[in-house]
């Protein structure tokens, strides 16, 4: 995917307390911008916390990214999802203690739904979803590629 034309190719450290992490035994993650009908993009977000994400889920080695992306989407949202294109391509070198312990990719990818009133399906704790048309202010760019990820698909808050 990294050697198609117009993805962006990205590599980020992620600072792990324990070798055991989310992306252990993973090949990586998919992240998927959704977006509606007006351009406004979907994000998990905890109001109180200041944290929003992209959708996103790993992937197992042998896992296919985009069936895995348009699960996620439509297990989330209830809605039906089309995958359009691939965004970005991150290496992510996991770091415990100073050293690399492993490696992963993150594969961004571009989606959309019909429905923008989606709320079946979406069942985590202290989180809700919010459309957007501009990166939230709050947002910060803490190293973990989030913010980037949220500014591929709406532009900075003006």
């Amino acid at each position: 995917m990294a050697e198609r034309s117009g993805v962006a190719s990205e590599r980020r450290t992620y600072e792990r307390d324990d070798v055991e992490h989310c992306e252990t035994d993973a090949a990586g993650r998919v992240v998927v911008g959704v977006t509606d009908t007006d351009g406004r993009l979907l994000l998990v977000v905890n109001p109180e916390d200041e944290f929003a994400v992209l959708p996103n889920e790993t992937v197992e080695p042998e896992g296919d990214w985009a069936t895995v992306g348009r699960w996620l989407i439509e297990e989330m949202t209830g809605a039906d999802t089309t995958l359009d294109d691939v965004r970005a391509v991150c290496e992510v070198e996991h770091v415990v203690g100073g050293e690399r312990q492993s490696r992963t990719h993150h594969a961004v990818l571009e989606g959309s739904i019909a429905d923008d009133t989606v709320t079946d399906g979406f069942d985590e704790a202290d989180c809700e979803f919010q459309w957007v048309e501009a990166v939230p202010e709050w947002l910060e760019a803490d190293g973990t590629g989030r913010r980037a990820d949220v500014e591929r698909f709406v532009g900075a808050d003006e």
